[in-house]
C-alpha cells in the first residue's frame, strides 16, 4: 500500500495532503488535536466560510433541482420500511423506486433486483441488497443525483457506479435516519452476518495523474502556471479547480485555489486569478557533502465528475448515556459521547466499508465529511475488510473534512494511492491494525 502522512504539503510516494490553504485553519489546528476545542468551534463559522464545497460554489452546474429537493429538509427520519417490487425482468428504475417508497420511507432494493439510476431520486434512507447500476449509458441527462440520509449496501448487494463522460452527484441528508452500524449520514457498506459480501465499485472520469510540480516559479500577481507535466496528457480541463501548494520555511505559507480558464497548446494553465503568494520552483544547492534538492511546489487538481457531498456540519450535543467504543478513549460509534474534554461533536457525512465484502473507489470528490468526537465516522474508510487486494482508493479528492481523511483499518493488501486530501483536520492518513 502506497501512502504517507505528511505536514504542509510534504511529498512521499503517490498520495498527496495539503492543509494550510487559510491561516485560520492552521490557527486552529492545535486546539483540533488537542482536548482543548473551544477556539475551534469558537471560530467555527470562519473556517467554515473559508472553507470550499461544490454545492455552495454559485458558479457550479450543479443537477436541477438537487438543492431545491435535498438540502436542509430537517430532521425527519423514516417513518416505515418499504421493499420494492419488480417485474419478471428484476430491473427496475429510479422513476419506479420514487413512487413505490415516496420520501418517508427505507427503501430496500432486494437480491434479486437491479436499480438503473437513468434519472435523479431523493430518498429518506436507501438499503441496497440488490445491485445498484449507475453509468453513463443508464443515465439520461448530462447530470443527476441521488439523496437520502444514509445508503448502505449489505448482504450481497452491488452498487456499481461508472460515470466517466456525465456528473453525478450522491447527496448524503441530515435527515435523522439512522442505520444499525452506519449509523447517520452515511454511504458504505457492510457484512452484517458471517459470509456476507457487500461491493461498492465507483470509477469516475480517469485521470492519469491528479497532481503535478510547477517546472518554474509562480510569482505574485501571476496568473500562468507551468508544470512540470502536461495538463492535457494528465486529463485535467478548463474549469477545474486546482490548489498550489506553499513553500515558505517552516510551514508558515499559505496555500492557494484557481479555477482553470483555459489550457495552452503547451500546457500552460490560465488561471481566473492572480497570485496572491510566491511559490517556488527551484534546485537547492548541496550543503558540503549533501546532495542538490528539488523545492517546488506541488498542484493538484481538485475536480471530479462524481461527488460524494451533502448537508453542512452540524454541532452535536453529547449524550452521557451512550456505550463507550473503547475503555478510556471517551468516544462512542452509535453518536456523540460526552467526555471530560467534549461537550458537543461536529458532524458531517462519512463513508465507510465494514466488516467485510470489498470497495473500490476511483476519481471521485468527498466533501463535508468526517464526525468530528464520533468513534469510526471518517471520509473514506476501510473497516476490518481483513485481506482484500481488491480494495482500493484511487486519485480521490478529500476537501474540507473534520475527521481525519483515509483510514485503513485492519484491512491487509489494500491500495491507497494518487489521492489528494484537502484542508483535512486531523491526521491525512490513517493506519490502525496493519
Amino acid at each position: 500500500m502506497k501512502v504517507f502522512i505528511c505536514v504542509s504539503c510534504s511529498r512521499i510516494g503517490d498520495v498527496y495532503a495539503f492543509y494550510v490553504t487559510h491561516s485560520t485553519h492552521s490557527t486552529y489546528l492545535y486546539h483540533y488535536i488537542t482536548p482543548h476545542s473551544s477556539p475551534y468551534t469558537e471560530n467555527f463559522d470562519s473556517i467554515q466560510a473559508a472553507s470550499y464545497s461544490v454545492i455552495d460554489d454559485p458558479s457550479a452546474t450543479l443537477p436541477p433541482d438537487l438543492l431545491s429537493i435535498c438540502k436542509d429538509k430537517g430532521n425527519n427520519p423514516p417513518a416505515r420500511e418499504v421493499v420494492v417490487q419488480a417485474d419478471s425482468s428484476g430491473l427496475i428504475n429510479s422513476s419506479t423506486v420514487s413512487t413505490q417508497c415516496g420520501g418517508d420511507s427505507v427503501c430496500v432494493i432486494p437480491f434479486g433486483t437491479t436499480l438503473q439510476v437513468d434519472t435523479s431520486l431523493s430518498l429518506a434512507a436507501l438499503i441496497v441488497k440488490g445491485v445498484v447500476e449507475w453509468t453513463d449509458d443508464t443515465q439520461v441527462n448530462p447530470r443527476a443525483f441521488m439523496c437520502a440520509g444514509y445508503i448502505a449496501v449489505e448482504g450481497f448487494g452491488k452498487w456499481e457506479m461508472d460515470v466517466q463522460t456525465k456528473d453525478a452527484f450522491v447527496y448524503i441528508k441530515n435527515n435523522g435516519a439512522v442505520h444499525s452500524k452506519l449509523r447517520s449520514r452515511g454511504f458504505g457498506s457492510v457484512a452484517l452476518n458471517t459470509g456476507d459480501y457487500p461491493t461498492i465499485d465507483i470509477t469516475g472520469r480517469e485521470l492519469a495523474r491528479t497532481w503535478s510540480l510547477l517546472s518554474k516559479p509562480l510569482r505574485q500577481g501571476d496568473d500562468n502556471v507551468q508544470l512540470m507535466h502536461n495538463p492535457n496528457f494528465m486529463g485535467w480541463r478548463a474549469g477545474d479547480r486546482i490548489a498550489v501548494a506553499p513553500t515558505a520555511k517552516l510551514a508558515k505559507g499559505h496555500g492557494e485555489e484557481f479555477t482553470i480558464t483555459s489550457i495552452q497548446e503547451n500546457g500552460s494553465l490560465i488561471l481566473d486569478s492572480l497570485a496572491q503568494y510566491d511559490h517556488q520552483s527551484e534546485f537547492v544547492k548541496a550543503s558540503s557533502g549533501g546532495h542538490p534538492a528539488l523545492l517546488s511546489a506541488e498542484v493538484v487538481n481538485l475536480s471530479r465528475n462524481i461527488v460524494i457531498t451533502g448537508d453542512d456540519f452540524m454541532h452535536e450535543q453529547c449524550d452521557p448515556s451512550l456505550p463507550e467504543a473503547v475503555p478510556g478513549e471517551e468516544t462512542s460509534v452509535l453518536g456523540c459521547r460526552c467526555s471530560s474534554f467534549r461537550q458537543q461533536c461536529t458532524n458531517g457525512l462519512h463513508t465507510a466499508a465494514m466488516h467485510g465484502g470489498t470497495a473500490s473507489i476511483q476519481n471521485v470528490r468527498i466533501e463535508r465529511c468526517g464526525q468530528r468526537g464520533v468513534e469510526g465516522k471518517y471520509c473514506l474508510h476501510f473497516h476490518k475488510l481483513h485481506d482484500c487486494p481488491t480494495c482500493l482508493f484511487k486519485n480521490n479528492v478529500v476537501e474540507n473534512s473534520h475527521q481525519r481523511g483515509i483510514i485503513v483499518h485492519s484491512t491487509h493488501s489494500s491500495v491507497v494511492e494518487g489521492n489528494v486530501l484537502y484542508n483535512v483536520r486531523g491526521s491525512g492518513i490513517y493506519i490502525e491494525d496493519g
